[in-house]
Order: C-alpha cells, then sequence, then structure tokens
C-alpha cells in the first residue's frame, strides 16, 4: 500500500504542466481511476483517528448520508468513506492542475476545468447511488418509493455525465482520425523528400534532418 501512495505521488509530481486540454482530461481520468481502485484496495475498517481526519474534510451533507449508511452497513460505510475523501484529494490536484494550466495554456483552462468540475460530480453520483441502494434495501414500504425517486434521479444525472464524456471522446477520436489523415496524405506526397532526409540521417551526412 505505501508503494502505492508512492507511485500515485511521483506521478503528480513529474506530470508536465504545459498540457493540451485532450492530455488533462486523460491524466485526471487516469487519475480518477487510480484514486478509485486505491480506495477499495485500503477496504476494511479503520481507526477512529483516520474516521474523524477523513470526515473532517467532507461537506455537511455528505457527512449525513455516510452517517445513515454507518448505522445500516459499517463496511459500506468505510469503503464510501474513503472514496468521498478521495474526491477532495482529486479536488486539490484539480486546483493545482488548473492554475498550472492557465499560466501555460489560458485557451484551455476554463474548459478543464469544467471538465474537473465534471468528474467530480460524477464521482459524487457514484457514491450518492451506492447509498440510494443501500437505504432501499432497508426501508420500509412507505420509504422505499421516496428512495427509489431518488436513486433514479441520481441515476438519470449519471447517465447524462457519462455520455457527455463518450461524446467528448468520440469528438477527439474524430479530431485525431483526420489529423492522421492529413499527415498520412501530406507523407505521401512528399514521399521522395521524407526518403533523401532519411538517407542522409543514416549516412551521417545530417544530425538534423528528421525521419519523422
Amino acid at each position: 500500500m505505501k508503494k502505492l501512495l508512492t507511485l500515485i505521488i511521483i506521478v503528480i509530481l513529474v506530470m508536465p504542466s504545459s498540457k493540451t486540454l485532450a492530455q488533462n482530461q486523460n491524466d485526471n481520468e487516469a487519475l480518477a481511476q487510480v484514486y478509485s481502485k486505491l480506495a477499495q484496495a485500503q477496504g476494511g475498517e479503520m481507526t477512529k483517528d483516520e474516521e474523524e481526519k477523513l470526515l473532517k474534510n467532507l461537506s455537511p451533507e455528505m457527512k449525513a448520508k455516510l452517517e445513515e449508511v454507518k448505522k445500516l452497513n459499517k463496511n459500506k460505510y468505510y469503503q464510501l468513506l474513503r472514496e468521498a475523501s478521495q474526491v477532495n484529494s482529486w479536488n486539490a490536484y484539480f486546483a493545482a492542475e488548473n492554475y498550472s494550466v492557465s499560466r501555460t495554456l489560458s485557451p484551455f483552462a476554463e474548459a478543464s476545468k469544467e471538465r474537473n468540475e465534471q468528474l467530480k460530480k460524477q464521482k459524487e453520483l457514484e457514491i450518492n447511488v451506492e447509498i440510494y441502494a443501500l437505504k432501499y434495501k432497508n426501508a420500509d414500504n412507505a420509504n422505499q418509493q421516496k428512495i427509489k425517486s431518488d436513486l433514479q434521479t441520481a441515476l438519470n444525472q449519471l447517465f447524462d455525465i457519462r455520455e457527455s464524456q463518450k461524446q467528448d471522446e468520440v469528438k477527439q477520436l474524430e479530431k485525431r482520425l483526420q489529423e492522421l489523415k492529413e499527415s498520412l496524405q501530406t507523407r505521401k506526397q512528399n514521399k521522395n523528400e521524407i526518403v533523401q532526409r532519411r538517407i542522409q540521417e543514416l549516412l551521417g551526412d545530417s544530425k538534423y534532418l528528421q525521419w519523422e
């Protein structure tokens, strides 16, 4: 576990600040997956000090929800508490990353911030969905319909976020495909020049000419 934590810290520290928006999105999503796996790997119960430390940084609303879960299922409570605390870790990283982006790629800063907020909202909704499902199984008939309605609302919002992410991914793939097509066409048109440059490079005629 210590090795995994160390790896995450190293990744954050060495991650370059001057990136494109697409690279930022990919990095953030990858980091979100790492945090999620870390929360799952930790598992099990926690000490009182650890519990209080994680609760300290959560919103009153999230604390109240988790308190309900604690009464129903302690193992699920510990799991969701760890996951909720990771959201705060993302916020700290995203805030630093957005500041870095705003200094070097200001046209992309706002879009990157919006994307990070979307990822945060997605994780919060995923936690809420688990909470509603647990509460529904332990509720009486009179309250189940209200909980089911809340669950449906959360799932609808989560669905919209996930579909939006997929649409963004499609746009990025389409853009990348168009760039590759243009590059391929240009390289075909300049085949002889590229081959001659490669010959010069291999024969040592020029160390500055590049094959690609």
